[in-house]
């Protein structure tokens, strides 16, 4: 049944909804984002939505592509709060957003900019632009521009942002945002690397460099069009297992097949890993990929079983060795073909704790635009690792700690 609910009861689950974003965020949070919340109905933006779904903490999926992934959506909120709680945004400020969406989160910037700000937001699907257009008069913000473009282009009319807020992630930051933004402002985006997503509030430096200001941990949809990157998923033949290799050289369908059918055992890591930590230690696993091994991640269609796998992880990968890791189970890992892979895992693992488990504080990132010499930390003990793309090249460290 469809809930609707007295303003009254509407007050009182915003409020709850507060609550819970307070709860379960993994970062301090800004009080004049947990007021926009308190603020913006969220229910006018996903319409015929149950109220106990709109208010709970979770997302809404509004549009899926071919492999029943959403695309499109409302970001779980106590994941945008740290977003938005990341981009500093100031009443007054002009703020370009990239990835309308339902247009909940455009209302949030509306309500933070305030009356004497201006938010422009961008929408590659004519339809969710339309409705989120029509989201917003209802809730009260008709004076947001809501425009049908490829997000990577930007809006040079409006510019410069002060603010350039991404609630989708992206591979490699087009040049035309931070042409368009001002020196000294905020890029807040998602990063797509191998499809593990960092946050990221990046400022811009008057060489059209990117420093990194804060990190944190994302959990957002791929932008769709020029800035999505190349498409590395492979669907493993016969199954509803989908395989993305990101940055690393791939498998061939038959190769997957064969590996993932053979000597299939479930183990532990020598870690119990908290779901926070797991996060962090997958980040750490970027920065030393082992040689002859891909990073992945993978997905199996929701309610499906492949491979003895559900739902979403990551791992690595050889023609002969896999280990892969579920997202929510602690230390349970999945391995195929030889114990190698299981075995370097393992030794990461203790590497990793051994490193003193770093968190989001203890990780860097530097972006120059394409033509630049790229940047490396200062500190030549960091653990670095440097990911050249079209436009940028991004160089993510961990920085060293002080030796007690």
């Amino acid at each position: 049944m469809i809930g609707h609910g007295s303003p009254h009861s509407i007050d009182e689950r915003r409020a709850a909804l507060v609550e819970a974003i307070v709860r379960r965020a993994s970062t301090p949070l800004s009080p004049a984002v947990l007021q926009a919340f308190q603020r913006v109905p969220r229910h006018l933006f996903v319409p015929g939505v149950n109220l106990d779904a709109v208010y709970s903490d979770e997302p809404i999926v509004i549009r899926r592509d071919k492999f029943g992934m959403p695309v499109s959506g409302s970001v779980r909120p106590s994941v945008l709060a740290v977003l938005l709680s990341a981009a500093d945004i100031q009443p007054g400020h002009n703020v370009l957003e990239i990835g309308t969406g339902s247009g909940y989160n455009t209302g949030l910037l509306a309500e933070l900019t305030g009356p004497t700000g201006r938010v422009t937001t961008l929408e590659l699907l004519p339809d969710l632009a339309e409705a989120a257009q029509a989201h917003l008069e209802r809730a009260g913000y008709p004076a947001v521009t809501v425009l049908t473009q490829d997000g990577a282009e930007g809006y040079a009319p409006h510019a410069p942002y002060d603010r350039i807020v991404s609630a989708v992630s992206v591979w490699d930051i087009p040049e035309a945002w931070v042409a368009q933004l001002k020196v000294g402002g905020l890029l807040v985006a998602p990063l797509s690397f191998g499809r593990i997503q960092i946050g990221a509030a990046l400022r811009r430096l008057a060489t059209g460099a990117l420093e990194s200001v804060h990190l944190f941990p994302p959990a957002f949809l791929l932008i769709q069009g020029s800035a999505a990157g190349p498409d590395r998923q492979t669907r493993v033949p016969g199954s509803s297992l989908v395989v993305d290799f990101g940055e690393s050289p791939g498998l061939d369908e038959a190769t997957i097949q064969t590996l993932l059918s053979i000597d299939h055992e479930i183990a532990q890591l020598p870690l119990e890993l908290e779901q926070h930590n797991l996060g962090l230690f997958s980040y750490y696993m970027l920065l030393r990929q082992p040689p002859g091994y891909a990073f992945i991640t993978y997905h199996v269609e929701e309610g499906q079983l492949a491979y003895g796998l559900e739902l979403f992880g990551w791992g690595i990968m050889s023609p002969t060795s896999a280990c892969l890791v579920p997202y929510g189970d602690t230390r349970v890992v999945h391995t195929y073909g030889s114990s190698d892979a299981y075995l370097i895992l393992s030794d990461l693992a203790h590497e990793w704790e051994a490193a003193g488990r770093p968190d989001f504080d203890d990780f860097r990132l530097y972006i120059t635009p394409a033509g630049q010499r790229h940047y490396l930390p200062p500190e030549r003990d960091a653990l670095t690792r440097v990911f050249v793309r079209p436009a940028h090249t991004y160089t993510l460290w961990v920085q060293p700690r002080p030796r007690a």
